[in-house]
């Protein structure tokens, strides 16, 4: 169910790095992988009103976890983003209550 919405990164980079953070994110909180979706979101960041390449971000939507796992969670992507070549990554959670979540 975690989805985890990656934003001014390349689609290649996406498609490589994909494997990689469902892994990582199902190995942290104890899922099968094939719970984990990443979306790759088409967006171009600016910093200062000029163009910023190199930053990143993951918006992570997912039921509301542990700080502990938080954190976890959010260095491992930071780790992989930042293995890339992304600096700064910034990590965005969403916790959504789960009385609001469908899934048929």
């Amino acid at each position: 169910m975690p989805q985890i919405i990656l934003k001014n990164i390349s689609r290649k980079d996406y498609l490589d790095l994909s494997p990689a953070i469902a892994e990582t994110v199902a190995g942290i909180i104890s899922v099968p992988k094939e719970y984990i979706v990443t979306e790759f979101s088409d967006t171009y960041f600016c910093r200062g009103g000029e163009p910023d390449s190199h930053s990143a971000m993951a918006w992570v939507c997912w039921k509301k976890r542990t700080p502990e796992l938080q954190q976890r969670t959010a260095a491992a992507l930071a780790k992989i983003l930042q293995g890339a070549g992304y600096h700064p990554v910034e990590i965005i959670y969403d916790n959504l209550d789960m009385n609001d979540f469908y899934e048929f």
